[in-house]
Protein backbone atom coordinates (compact mmCIF):
# COMPACT_ATOMS: atom_id res chain seq x y z
CA UNK A 1 0.00 0.00 0.00
CA UNK A 2 2.63 2.39 1.08
CA UNK A 3 5.06 1.51 -2.50
CA UNK A 4 2.13 2.52 -4.53
CA UNK A 5 0.93 5.63 -2.49
CA UNK A 6 4.14 6.83 -3.46
CA UNK A 7 4.53 5.61 -7.20
CA UNK A 8 0.85 7.20 -7.89
CA UNK A 9 2.31 10.35 -6.53
CA UNK A 10 4.89 10.33 -7.99
CA UNK A 11 3.95 9.44 -11.57
CA UNK A 12 1.73 11.72 -11.78
CA UNK A 13 4.10 14.67 -11.11
CA UNK A 14 6.61 13.30 -13.85
CA UNK A 15 3.59 13.02 -16.20
CA UNK A 16 2.12 16.49 -15.55
CA UNK A 17 5.51 18.02 -15.18
CA UNK A 18 6.72 16.40 -18.63
CA UNK A 19 3.64 16.97 -20.17
CA UNK A 20 3.33 20.73 -19.67
CA UNK A 21 6.77 21.01 -20.78
CA UNK A 22 5.62 20.18 -23.95
CA UNK A 23 2.35 22.40 -23.84
CA UNK A 24 3.68 25.21 -23.47
CA UNK A 25 6.37 24.35 -26.30
CA UNK A 26 3.42 23.92 -28.51
CA UNK A 27 1.72 26.67 -27.03
CA UNK A 28 4.33 29.18 -27.88
CA UNK A 29 5.34 27.55 -31.45
CA UNK A 30 1.19 27.53 -32.35
CA UNK A 31 0.71 30.93 -30.48
CA UNK A 32 -2.23 29.03 -28.28
CA UNK A 33 -2.20 31.54 -25.23
CA UNK A 34 -4.60 33.40 -22.83
CA UNK A 35 -4.95 36.91 -24.05
CA UNK A 36 -5.23 39.64 -21.07
CA UNK A 37 -7.39 41.70 -22.72
CA UNK A 38 -10.87 41.53 -20.15
CA UNK A 39 -10.99 44.00 -17.54
CA UNK A 40 -11.33 41.37 -14.57
CA UNK A 41 -7.89 39.11 -16.11
CA UNK A 42 -5.45 40.04 -13.88
CA UNK A 43 -2.44 38.86 -16.02
CA UNK A 44 -0.35 41.22 -17.89
CA UNK A 45 1.55 38.63 -20.16
CA UNK A 46 0.01 36.24 -22.71
CA UNK A 47 -0.09 32.85 -21.27
CA UNK A 48 -0.69 29.55 -22.09
CA UNK A 49 -3.90 28.02 -20.56
CA UNK A 50 -3.67 24.41 -21.65
CA UNK A 51 -2.53 23.15 -18.51
CA UNK A 52 -5.73 20.99 -17.73
CA UNK A 53 -4.83 18.55 -20.39
CA UNK A 54 -1.83 18.08 -18.92
CA UNK A 55 -3.93 16.96 -15.30
CA UNK A 56 -6.55 14.92 -17.20
CA UNK A 57 -4.20 12.56 -19.01
CA UNK A 58 -1.77 11.85 -16.41
CA UNK A 59 -4.13 11.31 -14.23
CA UNK A 60 -5.79 8.62 -16.34
CA UNK A 61 -2.15 7.64 -17.36
CA UNK A 62 -1.43 7.01 -13.56
CA UNK A 63 -4.29 5.63 -12.19
CA UNK A 64 -4.88 3.21 -15.08
CA UNK A 65 -1.47 1.23 -13.61
CA UNK A 66 -2.71 0.81 -10.17
CA UNK A 67 -6.84 0.95 -10.42
CA UNK A 68 -8.75 -2.47 -9.32
CA UNK A 69 -10.56 -3.83 -11.89
CA UNK A 70 -13.76 -3.76 -9.54
CA UNK A 71 -13.30 -0.71 -7.76
CA UNK A 72 -15.29 1.70 -9.23
CA UNK A 73 -18.60 -0.32 -11.00
CA UNK A 74 -20.01 2.15 -14.14
CA UNK A 75 -16.52 3.82 -14.71
CA UNK A 76 -17.23 3.92 -18.72
CA UNK A 77 -19.54 6.49 -17.28
CA UNK A 78 -17.41 8.40 -15.68
CA UNK A 79 -14.88 8.33 -18.47
CA UNK A 80 -17.51 9.44 -20.82
CA UNK A 81 -18.14 12.79 -18.47
CA UNK A 82 -14.57 13.12 -18.07
CA UNK A 83 -14.65 13.29 -21.88
CA UNK A 84 -17.06 15.39 -22.50
CA UNK A 85 -15.87 17.71 -20.17
CA UNK A 86 -12.22 17.26 -21.94
CA UNK A 87 -14.18 18.58 -25.41
CA UNK A 88 -16.02 21.33 -23.59
CA UNK A 89 -12.84 22.70 -21.53
CA UNK A 90 -10.68 22.75 -24.40
CA UNK A 91 -13.01 24.42 -27.07
CA UNK A 92 -13.73 27.04 -24.33
CA UNK A 93 -10.16 27.81 -23.79
CA UNK A 94 -9.14 27.97 -27.17
CA UNK A 95 -11.61 29.09 -29.59
CA UNK A 96 -14.75 30.29 -26.51
CA UNK A 97 -18.21 28.67 -25.85
CA UNK A 98 -21.52 29.64 -25.61
CA UNK A 99 -22.81 30.19 -22.14
CA UNK A 100 -26.05 28.23 -22.07
CA UNK A 101 -24.03 25.05 -24.73
CA UNK A 102 -21.79 25.23 -22.00
CA UNK A 103 -24.46 24.63 -19.03
CA UNK A 104 -25.87 22.02 -20.98
CA UNK A 105 -22.94 20.20 -21.57
CA UNK A 106 -22.49 20.41 -17.90
CA UNK A 107 -25.98 18.94 -17.20
CA UNK A 108 -25.57 16.04 -19.55
CA UNK A 109 -22.00 15.51 -17.08
CA UNK A 110 -24.27 15.58 -14.36
CA UNK A 111 -27.04 13.16 -15.66
CA UNK A 112 -25.00 10.72 -16.79
CA UNK A 113 -22.76 10.12 -13.32
CA UNK A 114 -25.86 10.78 -11.11
CA UNK A 115 -28.51 8.54 -13.32
CA UNK A 116 -26.55 6.25 -15.50
CA UNK A 117 -23.42 6.29 -12.94
CA UNK A 118 -25.60 6.04 -10.04
CA UNK A 119 -23.30 8.27 -8.40
CA UNK A 120 -25.98 10.34 -6.00
CA UNK A 121 -26.68 11.67 -2.80
CA UNK A 122 -28.81 9.17 -1.10
CA UNK A 123 -28.82 10.43 2.59
CA UNK A 124 -28.08 13.67 4.68
CA UNK A 125 -27.38 11.94 7.42
CA UNK A 126 -30.33 13.66 9.70
CA UNK A 127 -29.45 17.28 8.61
CA UNK A 128 -32.95 18.78 9.25
CA UNK A 129 -33.96 15.51 10.32
CA UNK A 130 -33.86 14.22 6.69
CA UNK A 131 -31.85 10.83 6.52
CA UNK A 132 -32.76 8.90 3.33
CA UNK A 133 -34.13 11.08 0.40
CA UNK A 134 -35.98 9.59 -2.82
CA UNK A 135 -34.85 8.87 -6.16
CA UNK A 136 -36.08 11.97 -7.86
CA UNK A 137 -34.53 14.36 -4.89
CA UNK A 138 -31.67 12.35 -4.89
CA UNK A 139 -31.03 12.26 -8.68
CA UNK A 140 -31.95 16.39 -8.67
CA UNK A 141 -29.72 17.56 -5.50
CA UNK A 142 -26.41 15.50 -7.12
CA UNK A 143 -27.50 17.12 -10.20
CA UNK A 144 -27.67 20.86 -8.68
CA UNK A 145 -24.33 19.84 -6.73
CA UNK A 146 -22.13 18.56 -9.66
CA UNK A 147 -23.17 21.39 -11.75
CA UNK A 148 -22.79 24.32 -8.76
CA UNK A 149 -19.54 23.00 -7.67
CA UNK A 150 -18.13 22.75 -11.40
CA UNK A 151 -19.14 26.46 -11.72
CA UNK A 152 -17.52 27.30 -8.48
CA UNK A 153 -14.18 26.26 -8.87
CA UNK A 154 -13.95 27.64 -12.37
CA UNK A 155 -14.75 30.81 -11.20
CA UNK A 156 -11.67 31.13 -8.50
CA UNK A 157 -9.35 30.13 -10.73
CA UNK A 158 -9.13 33.96 -11.53
CA UNK A 159 -4.97 34.18 -9.90
CA UNK A 160 -1.53 32.15 -9.85
CA UNK A 161 -1.61 28.80 -7.63
CA UNK A 162 -5.32 29.32 -6.10
CA UNK A 163 -7.40 27.03 -7.84
CA UNK A 164 -4.79 24.33 -7.74
CA UNK A 165 -3.85 24.93 -4.21
CA UNK A 166 -7.19 24.38 -3.24
CA UNK A 167 -7.46 21.57 -5.26
CA UNK A 168 -4.68 19.99 -3.72
CA UNK A 169 -5.81 20.75 -0.02
CA UNK A 170 -9.17 19.18 -1.07
CA UNK A 171 -7.37 16.47 -2.71
CA UNK A 172 -5.54 15.82 0.53
CA UNK A 173 -8.46 15.45 2.72
CA UNK A 174 -10.07 13.09 0.63
CA UNK A 175 -7.34 10.51 0.40
CA UNK A 176 -6.97 10.72 4.02
CA UNK A 177 -10.90 10.10 4.10
CA UNK A 178 -10.99 7.24 1.19
CA UNK A 179 -8.00 5.68 3.44
CA UNK A 180 -9.96 5.76 6.57
CA UNK A 181 -12.99 4.05 4.79
CA UNK A 182 -10.78 1.69 3.12
CA UNK A 183 -12.13 2.95 -0.61
CA UNK A 184 -8.72 2.21 -2.59
CA UNK A 185 -9.92 3.29 -6.31
CA UNK A 186 -11.00 6.49 -4.62
CA UNK A 187 -7.82 6.77 -2.42
CA UNK A 188 -5.87 5.85 -5.88
CA UNK A 189 -7.63 8.35 -8.06
CA UNK A 190 -7.67 11.41 -5.05
CA UNK A 191 -3.29 10.51 -4.62
CA UNK A 192 -3.16 10.67 -8.44
CA UNK A 193 -4.53 14.14 -8.25
CA UNK A 194 -2.31 15.31 -5.58
CA UNK A 195 0.88 14.16 -7.68
CA UNK A 196 -0.96 15.85 -10.87
CA UNK A 197 -1.52 19.44 -8.96
CA UNK A 198 1.36 19.75 -7.25
CA UNK A 199 3.49 19.23 -10.83
CA UNK A 200 0.85 21.86 -11.80
CA UNK A 201 1.68 24.19 -9.27
CA UNK A 202 5.34 24.13 -10.15
CA UNK A 203 4.47 26.04 -13.62
CA UNK A 204 1.26 27.59 -12.01
CA UNK A 205 2.98 30.13 -9.21
CA UNK A 206 3.72 33.72 -10.02
CA UNK A 207 5.26 33.95 -12.58
CA UNK A 208 2.73 31.41 -13.96
CA UNK A 209 4.06 29.97 -17.39
CA UNK A 210 0.95 28.11 -18.03
CA UNK A 211 -3.11 28.50 -16.66
CA UNK A 212 -5.19 25.56 -15.91
CA UNK A 213 -7.98 26.95 -18.12
CA UNK A 214 -11.50 25.80 -18.40
CA UNK A 215 -9.88 22.18 -19.19
CA UNK A 216 -8.57 22.11 -16.18
CA UNK A 217 -10.82 24.08 -13.43
CA UNK A 218 -14.29 22.09 -15.20
CA UNK A 219 -12.57 18.68 -14.49
CA UNK A 220 -11.36 19.89 -11.11
CA UNK A 221 -14.54 20.62 -9.99
CA UNK A 222 -15.97 17.53 -11.55
CA UNK A 223 -13.60 14.98 -10.14
CA UNK A 224 -13.95 17.04 -6.30
CA UNK A 225 -17.76 16.55 -6.78
CA UNK A 226 -17.46 12.95 -7.36
CA UNK A 227 -15.10 12.63 -4.13
CA UNK A 228 -17.35 15.08 -2.04
CA UNK A 229 -20.27 12.53 -3.09
CA UNK A 230 -18.54 9.11 -2.77
CA UNK A 231 -17.60 10.34 0.71
CA UNK A 232 -20.82 10.90 2.15
CA UNK A 233 -22.40 7.40 0.79
CA UNK A 234 -19.30 5.63 2.27
CA UNK A 235 -19.70 7.47 5.40
CA UNK A 236 -23.40 6.39 5.35
CA UNK A 237 -22.65 2.78 5.36
CA UNK A 238 -20.87 3.01 8.87
CA UNK A 239 -24.73 3.48 10.56
CA UNK A 240 -23.00 5.83 13.05
CA UNK A 241 -20.56 3.69 14.13
CA UNK A 242 -17.41 6.45 12.94
CA UNK A 243 -17.81 10.25 13.94
CA UNK A 244 -17.11 10.63 9.98
CA UNK A 245 -20.57 8.89 9.46
CA UNK A 246 -22.60 11.55 11.04
CA UNK A 247 -20.65 14.63 10.22
CA UNK A 248 -19.74 14.18 6.60
CA UNK A 249 -21.92 16.90 5.01
CA UNK A 250 -20.45 19.61 7.65
CA UNK A 251 -16.67 18.51 6.45
CA UNK A 252 -17.71 18.32 2.68
CA UNK A 253 -19.26 21.80 3.54
CA UNK A 254 -15.76 22.84 4.84
CA UNK A 255 -13.66 21.07 2.63
CA UNK A 256 -15.59 23.96 0.08
CA UNK A 257 -15.50 26.77 1.88
CA UNK A 258 -13.75 28.96 -0.24
CA UNK A 259 -15.21 28.09 -3.63
CA UNK A 260 -18.77 28.14 -2.51
CA UNK A 261 -18.92 30.73 -0.32
CA UNK A 262 -17.15 33.20 -3.24
CA UNK A 263 -19.51 32.16 -5.26
CA UNK A 264 -22.85 32.40 -3.38
CA UNK A 265 -21.35 36.14 -2.58
CA UNK A 266 -21.18 37.15 -5.49
CA UNK A 267 -24.15 35.70 -6.89
CA UNK A 268 -25.58 38.01 -4.28
CA UNK A 269 -24.22 40.94 -5.16
CA UNK A 270 -24.92 40.55 -8.23
CA UNK A 271 -28.63 40.12 -8.09
CA UNK A 272 -28.57 43.05 -5.53
CA UNK A 273 -27.75 45.02 -8.63
CA UNK A 274 -30.24 43.88 -11.02
CA UNK A 275 -27.31 41.95 -12.79
CA UNK A 276 -27.12 38.98 -14.01
CA UNK A 277 -25.43 36.41 -11.40
CA UNK A 278 -23.96 35.17 -14.17
CA UNK A 279 -22.57 38.78 -15.32
CA UNK A 280 -18.10 38.56 -14.42
CA UNK A 281 -16.71 41.25 -12.70
CA UNK A 282 -14.26 41.80 -10.22
CA UNK A 283 -16.11 41.26 -6.87
CA UNK A 284 -14.52 37.49 -6.03
CA UNK A 285 -12.51 36.93 -2.68
CA UNK A 286 -8.76 37.22 -4.47
CA UNK A 287 -10.11 40.28 -6.50
CA UNK A 288 -10.50 42.13 -3.39
CA UNK A 289 -7.16 40.90 -1.53
CA UNK A 290 -5.54 41.63 -5.05
CA UNK A 291 -6.74 45.49 -4.53
CA UNK A 292 -5.74 45.11 -1.00
CA UNK A 293 -2.21 45.64 -2.93
CA UNK A 294 -1.51 41.85 -1.86
CA UNK A 295 0.70 39.26 -4.42
CA UNK A 296 -0.76 36.74 -5.98
CA UNK A 297 0.74 34.03 -3.62
CA UNK A 298 -0.28 36.20 -0.86
CA UNK A 299 -3.66 36.11 -1.55
CA UNK A 300 -3.62 32.73 -2.33
CA UNK A 301 -2.24 31.47 1.12
CA UNK A 302 -4.46 33.47 2.29
CA UNK A 303 -7.50 31.77 1.25
CA UNK A 304 -6.11 28.65 1.30
CA UNK A 305 -5.17 29.01 5.07
CA UNK A 306 -8.70 30.15 5.84
CA UNK A 307 -10.10 26.80 3.74
CA UNK A 308 -7.79 24.77 5.96
CA UNK A 309 -8.82 26.85 9.37
CA UNK A 310 -12.53 25.54 8.37
CA UNK A 311 -11.84 22.21 7.68
CA UNK A 312 -10.00 21.51 11.20
CA UNK A 313 -12.87 23.60 12.72
CA UNK A 314 -15.34 21.03 11.41
CA UNK A 315 -12.84 17.65 11.87
CA UNK A 316 -12.48 18.76 15.38
CA UNK A 317 -16.02 19.75 16.11
CA UNK A 318 -17.37 16.57 14.60
CA UNK A 319 -19.23 15.32 17.23
CA UNK A 320 -21.27 17.90 17.99
CA UNK A 321 -24.88 18.30 16.45
CA UNK A 322 -25.14 18.46 12.53
CA UNK A 323 -27.00 21.63 13.17
CA UNK A 324 -25.05 23.27 15.68
CA UNK A 325 -21.71 22.25 13.26
CA UNK A 326 -22.96 23.81 10.65
CA UNK A 327 -24.02 26.96 12.40
CA UNK A 328 -20.82 27.12 13.45
CA UNK A 329 -18.88 27.53 10.47
CA UNK A 330 -22.00 29.45 8.69
CA UNK A 331 -20.77 31.94 11.71
CA UNK A 332 -17.25 31.77 11.19
CA UNK A 333 -17.50 32.25 7.49
CA UNK A 334 -19.81 35.41 8.38
CA UNK A 335 -17.06 36.56 10.99
CA UNK A 336 -14.60 36.76 8.15
CA UNK A 337 -16.21 38.59 5.43
CA UNK A 338 -17.28 41.34 7.86
CA UNK A 339 -13.87 41.06 8.54
CA UNK A 340 -12.62 41.71 4.91
CA UNK A 341 -15.70 44.11 4.34
CA UNK A 342 -14.03 46.16 7.18
CA UNK A 343 -10.23 46.01 5.81
CA UNK A 344 -11.90 46.86 2.07
CA UNK A 345 -13.66 49.83 3.63
CA UNK A 346 -10.70 51.01 5.62
CA UNK A 347 -7.59 50.57 2.42
CA UNK A 348 -10.65 52.44 0.70
CA UNK A 349 -10.96 55.44 2.97
CA UNK A 350 -7.14 55.68 2.85
CA UNK A 351 -6.60 55.42 -0.77
CA UNK A 352 -8.87 57.84 -1.80
CA UNK A 353 -7.64 60.06 1.28
CA UNK A 354 -4.14 59.77 -0.07
CA UNK A 355 -5.40 60.14 -3.68
CA UNK A 356 -7.37 63.64 -2.49
CA UNK A 357 -4.34 65.01 -0.21
CA UNK A 358 -2.34 63.92 -3.52
CA UNK A 359 -4.48 65.85 -6.07
CA UNK A 360 -4.46 68.45 -3.44
CA UNK A 361 -0.48 69.13 -3.84
CA UNK A 362 -0.74 68.51 -7.01
CA UNK A 363 -3.36 71.88 -7.64
CA UNK A 364 -0.81 73.97 -5.47
CA UNK A 365 1.85 73.31 -6.83
CA UNK A 366 0.37 73.69 -10.15
CA UNK A 367 -1.45 76.96 -8.98
CA UNK A 368 2.19 78.24 -7.67
CA UNK A 369 3.93 77.37 -11.09
CA UNK A 370 1.03 79.13 -12.81
CA UNK A 371 1.75 82.36 -10.55
CA UNK A 372 5.82 82.05 -11.27
CA UNK A 373 4.99 81.81 -14.52
CA UNK A 374 2.45 84.54 -14.99
CA UNK A 375 5.01 87.16 -12.89
CA UNK A 376 8.06 85.97 -14.80
CA UNK A 377 6.12 86.87 -18.22
CA UNK A 378 4.73 90.17 -16.39
CA UNK A 379 8.76 91.08 -15.68
CA UNK A 380 9.44 90.36 -19.13
CA UNK A 381 6.96 92.68 -20.93
CA UNK A 382 7.87 95.70 -18.63
CA UNK A 383 11.95 94.59 -19.68
CA UNK A 384 10.85 94.87 -23.34
CA UNK A 385 8.82 98.32 -22.57
CA UNK A 386 11.55 100.04 -20.66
Amino acid sequence: MIVNIILIVLIAFLVVCFAISKIIYIAHKKHLFDEPFEDRKVHLTKTPNLGGVAIIAALIFTVSFFLPETGIPNINYLIASVVILFSLGITDDLVGVDPYKKFAAQILVAVLVTVMAKIRVENLHGLFGINSISYFGSVSVSILFIVFLMNAVNLIDGINGLAGSFGLLASIIFSYFFWKLNAIAFLYISLGMCGCLIGFLVYNFTPARIFMGDTGSLFLGFILSVFCIKFINLSQLLDGKSDLSVSALPLIFSILVVPVVDTLRVFILRVSKKKSPFDADRNHLHHILLDLELSHLSATAILITVNFSFFLLAFCLRNIKVEYLFLSLLTYAVILLIILNVIKTSFNFRSNKTNFSIQGRMKIISNKFTQEHLISNSAKQKQNIL
